[in-house]
């Protein structure tokens, strides 16, 4: 245990270290394709997200901004609402540089989602879905070769239903949340 500890702490402090000597904002490449490496292996969430970024700033701008596109997919997850619940959706959204790698994202998730057996009247319920992400993170650079840059994202922010009721998706809620605190870590490349 108490070797596992110092080879975390270690890489923690060689990350951190990587982190904060970045010169710039961040890369300069155009293009990106990410991937959420914790929340598709923690129970009752498992969302699995592909991304595509593009940069849209100019690249002597110091103010970087990159399009995010993708998908969110949550295949038959056992659910606190729910028995079980699929949800498949798009992704369009937006991420703001403001000092080296540290920014803001807007996101908004739209697509399909059904439940089965939900656990307050038992119905199963299907439905078109819509929902927002907000975070806040900072992109650690890997690697820096000149075709590719391999990266890693900590963020954390909300994930709420934009449609705005509580009955919207996979039935009664039961005075559960809509609004959820979430936590990430993106690995990914950009070319």
């Amino acid at each position: 245990m108490k070797n596992s500890i110092k080879i975390f702490s270690v890489l923690l402090l060689l990350i951190c270290s990587k982190a904060f000597s970045q010169t710039g904002t961040v890369s300069q490449k155009k293009w990106g394709l990410e991937t959420e490496l914790v929340q598709p292996f923690l129970p009752n969430v498992s969302i699995i997200r592909l991304q595509a970024t593009r940069t849209l700033t100019k690249p002597e701008s110091k103010m970087k901004g990159d399009l995010i596109l993708g998908m969110y997919i949550r295949p038959n997850v056992k659910h606190d609402v729910v028995e079980k619940i699929n949800e498949y959706m798009m992704i369009i959204g937006y991420r703001q540089y403001f000092w080296k790698g540290l920014h803001l994202e807007a996101k908004m998730n739209v697509g399909y989602a059904w439940g089965t057996r939900n656990l307050i009247d038992g119905k199963d319920y299907e439905t078109s879905t819509a929902f927002y992400e907000s975070n806040i993170g900072y992109k650690i650079n890997l690697t820096n070769k000149t075709k590719r840059t391999l990266y890693i994202i900590p963020q954390f922010g909300v994930l709420g239903n934009a449609k705005g009721n509580n009955t919207v998706n996979i039935g009664p809620r039961g005075g559960k949340a809509d609004v959820f605190i979430q936590g990430g870590l993106i690995i990914g490349i950009n070319f």
